[in-house]
């Protein structure tokens, strides 16, 4: 099973770094894992938060994160 490396800069006041290596069939379910278990804190714990959560974490001006397979 392909292994991830995620990070992600969570957006709180004092701006946490959050990187863990996950096992996932493809990049999607490796982020929704991630999610789950490392930023769900920030958002409300659902589809619409893993929506917007992906919106951050992918923003073509912003981008709170970056995925890679490792």
């Amino acid at each position: 099973m392909p292994r991830y490396a995620i990070a992600f800069i969570a957006p709180s006041e004092s701006a946490q770094l959050r990187h863990k290596i996950l096992e996932g069939e493809n990049k999607e379910i490796a982020l929704r894992k991630f999610f789950t278990e490392e930023a769900s804190e920030f958002y409300s714990n659902d589809e619409q938060g893993f929506y917007y959560f992906k919106d951050d974490f992918f923003d073509s001006n912003t981008s709170s994160g970056s995925i890679i397979e490792i």
